[in-house]
């Protein structure tokens, strides 16, 4: 998933969401919360804007799970290292809550598809049966009204 839409007057780590991006990241949750109930796993980029919709997105679909961190979410990430923390887990769905160009970028490295867009409050659904590069399906891109 993408973070909703931010507030543009902070510095990046800290820029909050937007009222609309709150609107969004909600309206997305409420939208998938049948489809997310199997989510086994929460990690998200540690910047604002992505724990908040963190936050949000788990709340309303009534996740409970405590929320990993992982630094390699953040804009300009490394995709080998998300394709090992993936490698390592123990469950098999996972929600990752990160940032443009990260999102698309990452979809596009384990699909071996290329130009994936991803606006705010963008959620995917992936399938792979192990998660390396090229070996994922992508299932559907529900978009944020």
């Amino acid at each position: 998933m993408r973070h909703g839409d931010a507030v543009n007057s902070w510095p990046d780590p800290q820029r909050p969401l937007s009222a609309f991006g709150r609107e969004q990241v909600a309206a997305v949750a409420l939208a998938d919360r049948l489809e997310c109930g199997a989510i086994e796993q929460v990690v998200s980029s540690p910047y604002l804007r992505a724990a908040q919709t963190t936050e949000i997105f788990t709340q309303t679909v009534g996740l409970h799970h405590r929320i990993d961190w992982l630094d390699d979410l953040t804009p300009q990430g490394d995709l080998r290292a998300i394709e090992g923390f993936l490698q390592r887990t123990n469950v098999e769905t996972v929600l990752m809550v990160t940032h443009l160009p990260l999102v698309g970028l990452l979809i596009d490295y384990l699909t071996g598809e290329t130009g994936t867009r991803m606006g705010t409050a963008n959620l995917a659904s992936l399938s792979m049966d192990f998660p390396a590069q090229g070996t994922a399906s992508l299932n559907w891109i529900h978009h944020a009204n």
